[in-house]
């Protein structure tokens, strides 16, 4: 209703300068301020822990180790037959799902009766006392199947007992749990119940049913193949016995001789004749290239030396070094002798001599490889005459060892698929009987000595620290989202407004507050209000403070309680006071004071002009306060009724014959009727209710006083303070109350 730009501005300066820095005073302040919150929210809740966990069952849990792929030894080599190799993470997983797989968990529950225990198979239990008074007993279980709620149970009895042991099986697999040691082949089975001996049993009872179910399905693999080896020998047997019979037959009938593996004795010779005739081909190619390229190393001139012959040749080898031997001689003895030395004609006829006899002996190289080339071929021509002798004789008989051939070969290939199955019979007949597993227990379960669930003393500790942090959280979030106002530095720093007061709250009293001033005159609650009345009269050094409006921004801040004792603690002073209910919706001086309801009062006044001060004027007995009530007298509207001029010179009248005039009125949030009265006293004291009332919303209420150009507002009045906690919020820069623990010996309460 009021919003403008300067209510905005005015609204985001306070919530900047709200953000005060945390400082480790401020921290501790919180700490000690909620200490109570934090003690009790702690022990609750440490409490609540301490119960669930004594209540909790405790587990157990016992431990074996399996190492899976050990290295057995091999009778025979029958890794065909069954697979032995488990190495590797990708085994040890397949392994372990093994374990966890249903079907074991089967064996485990029937071999150990797990069915009979009430941990795994936990029986229905009886009506309890408080069963009676459930209403959904009383329902007969016909009305309940006919409504719906309970489902007809149609299931024969063995759905039922698969129903049931797949629930058991359930059960028995969450307890179990089977894990891998940091990438080795050994495997953690774990298993967690209430039974310390019954957990160590049923861990020793997996690892055995593993190893004994792994040897079975060993077992029955071997088994398996031997039977189908001995079904496939039968009928391997039969053929190769069929083929050989057909080999022999068929010789017989076309007069064929086997002389070696099933061979003929002329294909015998022809293949000899034909393996000669290729090796004589191949020998006189090998002497015809040497020949020809002795020749084509003469017919060109060039040294016949590079010829493999002649370099091969022992003697051509001798008589080289010989000559250069001589031939270095001759050099060394040139410079000494000359050429025509008779020495050196010596030299050169030895040196001469001596390649004669190597030209020698290449010629008869040459004539060697020209005499070793005609012999090739004198030997190829004959062989091949007498191949071509043979393939004529042996035309005839062809077609019938090609035959003969492919009888043999199905009979060869019988033979060899027989004695492969015969053997690999052999193999796994002779290990059927003494399998062995993959795996052994290195570690067997034993029975725990203490619960591995719940660990108490780290959950309790854990629960207090816990509960300890938490109230820590929920103080420090109750501190942040704490909206209201605490001191008068607060006050100054957001509003840039003097706090003229703080008044205490009483607490612990059980008489009327208004009595409870004057029967202590030095108490805190009497203290403040003298110091708020010294405020007010220095606030204007010129003149006195005649008349003052006490207003709010909110319902129940403390409003008409402070302007009832401050009347009063004035009166009693020896001033003379009046009081004005102006709060014409909710008069609450009347009731405060205990006045007879049926007292004229201001709006009696106002409406009824024969009327006079004397007539609605009460005095308060105990200290000659004046107080003009609420009034009876029916209105239309309470702003019109305190704009007229009537009211104006009612105040002004009350300030002529009064020393202090105190306006009760409305809170200005609410109503306009404050905004109205503002112009018509002389200051303005805006109440807040200490630590409650938001900023925004003092913000607000202070535009409105802005905004209406009343600049008459004198300050601000902290009420309902809680002194223990005000002085331990650590707010000394203002000095109120900051020590109130070491000077509270100087009230009377």
């Amino acid at each position: 209703m009021y919003e403008s730009q300067d209510n905005s501005q005015l609204t985001a300066e306070v919530q900047q300068t709200d953000n005060t820095e945390l400082s480790l005073s401020s921290v501790l302040n919180v700490l000690e301020v909620r200490r109570k919150l934090i003690i009790s929210v702690t022990f609750l809740i440490s409490l609540l822990a301490l119960l669930t966990i004594y209540q909790l069952v405790p587990r157990y849990t016992a431990t074996n180790q399996l190492l899976i792929g050990i290295n057995s030894a091999k009778v025979v080599d029958i890794e065909e037959v069954l697979s032995g190799g488990m190495k590797g993470d990708t085994a040890v997983i397949g392994e372990m799902e093994v374990i966890k797989s249903r079907e074991l968990a089967h064996k485990i529950i029937a071999h150990l009766h797990l069915d009979q225990y009430e941990e795994f198979n936990p029986k229905p239990k009886p009506p309890g006392f408080l069963d009676q008074f459930n209403p959904k007993n009383w329902i007969p279980e016909t009305w309940k199947e006919s409504l719906g709620t309970k489902a007809l149970d149609t299931r024969t009895e063995t759905e039922k007992q698969e129903s049931q042991l797949n629930n058991l099986t359930n059960k028995f697999l969450s307890k179990v749990t089977v894990s891998q040691v940091k990438r080795s082949q050994v495997i953690n089975i774990a298993v967690e119940t209430q039974d310390p001996k019954l957990a160590a049993i049923i861990a020793n009872e997996v690892a055995d049913q593993y190893i004994v179910g792994q040897l079975q399905a060993k077992f029955d693999a071997t088994k398996k193949a031997t039977d189908w080896l001995n079904d496939q020998l039968g009928d391997l047997k039969q053929k190769l016995e069929n083929s050989e019979r057909a080999v022999e037959n068929y010789r017989k009938n076309h007069n064929l001789v086997e002389v070696s593996k099933g061979t003929g004795v002329t294909q015998q010779q022809l293949s000899e004749i034909n393996s000669q005739l290729i090796s004589a081909r191949a020998q006189r190619a090998e002497a015809e290239a040497k020949y020809q390229q002795v020749e084509s190393i003469t017919r060109n001139g060039q040294d016949i030396d590079s010829v493999a012959e002649v370099l091969n040749s022992g003697l051509i080898s001798s008589l080289r070094g010989q000559e250069a031997e001589v031939q270095r001689k001759y050099s060394e003895m040139l410079v000494e002798y000359g050429a025509r030395h008779p020495k050196m004609i010596q030299m050169q006829a030895e040196l001469a001599d001596i390649k004669a006899k190597i030209d020698t002996e290449v010629k008869k190289i040459a004539a060697g490889l020209r005499h070793s080339l005609d012999v090739a071929r004198a030997r190829e021509n004959s062989l091949a005459s007498s191949l071509q002798q043979m393939e004529s004789k042996t035309a005839g008989n062809s077609q019938a060892e090609v035959e003969l051939r492919a009888l043999e070969r199905e009979a060869t290939a019988n033979k060899v698929l027989f004695e492969t199955f015969l053997g690999r019979f052999k193999e796994t007949a002779s290990t059927q009987g003494i399998e062995q597993a993959d795996a052994r227990v290195i570690s067997f379960a034993e029975v725990p000595l203490g619960a591995s669930f719940p660990k108490k003393n780290l959950m309790i500790t854990v629960s207090i620290l816990g509960a300890l942090f938490f109230a820590i959280f929920l103080a420090f979030v109750l501190e942040i989202l704490n909206p209201g106002i605490r001191s008068p530095e607060q006050v100054s720093q957001l509003f840039n407004l003097t706090t003229l007061g703080i008044v205490p709250k009483t607490v612990n009293i059980n008489i009327p507050v208004l009595q409870y001033l004057l029967e202590k005159p030095q108490s805190a609650l009497a203290e403040a209000l003298n110091t708020l009345r010294i405020s007010l009269s220095l606030l204007n050094p010129d003149s006195d403070v005649k008349s003052v409006l006490i207003s709010s921004a909110l319902p129940s801040e403390g409003k008409s309680t402070l302007a009832s004792l401050l009347s009063r603690h004035s009166a009693a002073a020896g001033k003379k006071v009046v009081l004005v209910d102006a709060d014409l919706r909710r008069p609450t001086i009347a009731k405060m004071f205990d006045l007879d309801k049926k007292t004229l009062g201001l709006t009696d006044l106002l409406m009824n002009h024969t009327l006079t001060l004397t007539d609605v004027l009460v005095k308060d007995s105990a200290t000659g306060l004046s107080i003009l009530t609420r009034g009876h007298a029916a209105f239309l509207n309470p702003s019109d009724l305190f704009a007229s001029q009537r009211m104006k010179a009612l105040l002004e009248q009350l300030k002529q014959e009064f020393d202090l005039v105190i306006v009760d009125s409305a809170p200005i949030m609410a109503v306009p009727d404050s905004r109205i009265l503002a112009g018509l006293v002389d200051k303005i004291l805006f109440v807040v209710n200490w630590d409650t009332t938001p900023k925004k919303v003092v913000a607000t209420a202070l535009h409105i006083f802005a905004k209406d150009g009343h600049n008459n507002l004198a300050g601000i009045v902290l009420q309902k303070v809680n002194l223990e906690q005000y002085g331990r919020y650590g707010y000394g820069d203002s000095g109120y109350y900051y020590s109130y623990g070491r000077y509270k010996q100087y009230y009377t309460s």
